[in-house]
Parts: C-alpha cells; structure tokens; sequence
C-alpha cells in the first residue's frame, strides 16, 4: 500500500500544479460553446478565453473542470490520504483498524488506471 499512496500523492500533487497554473477566477460557460474566465469587462473578454467545445454540454463539462474545483478535489482526496496514514500509525501500536481506507485509496487510485504508473493489482 506504501506504493500506491505514493503514486496517488504524486497524481495529486500534478493535478494541483496544473490547476494553480490554470488558475484566475471561475471558469463559465458562454456563447457558442466556448469556456471564459468569469471576468468584467471588455478588456476581460478578450483575456478570458479557456477553450471551444463541440457543444454546450462538452463546454460545461469543461467549465466544471475549473482549476479551483480542482484544488478542492485534490486538498479532499490528501485528508482521506492523511486518515489511512493515521490509521497506520495506529496500527502498528496494536489499534485495530477497519480496512475501509485501503478501499478508498484503491477507488481514488482508480480514476488515474490510465497512467502508466498505475498498477493492476491496485483495482
């Protein structure tokens, strides 16, 4: 299990570069299937496009996506980090522990089965 919270620490710390990189205000969806920077302004306008989509769902989608959701997604999944480690503290000084955290971190490391580091037998 070391290994796997090793690889879901060093997804979560590329998701949150990229998201702080990306990161200005929210991201909403306008015209035409494009994606903006929720900006005033007209000066703004022109600044605060993130991206064209095929079509309003695609564009929300990618709305949804905002770096800040992001940074929320990544500071939740290191608390549930942060439990596991506890609960292996305490294992090791005899406290019983449930096993539902090594669940949890084998689902969160689910969503990254695509990256080349990502182990089968994590599933």
């Amino acid at each position: 299990m070391e290994d796997l919270v090793t690889f879901l620490r060093a997804r979560l710390d590329r998701d949150e570069a990229v998201a702080r990189a990306c990161m200005s205000a929210a991201w909403k969806v306008a015209a035409g299937g494009t994606v903006r920077v929720d900006q005033a302004g007209e000066a703004a306008l022109e600044r605060s496009f993130v991206a064209t989509a095929e079509n309003e769902a695609y564009a929300e989608h990618v709305a949804r996506m905002d770096p800040r959701r992001v940074l929320r997604q990544t500071a939740a999944q290191r608390r549930l980090l942060a439990l596991y480690e506890k609960e292996q503290w305490a294992r090791k000084r005899g406290v019983p522990g449930s096993g539902v955290l090594e669940d949890v971190l084998r689902g969160l490391a689910a969503q990254y089965s695509d990256h080349p580091a990502y182990r089968p037998e994590w599933a």
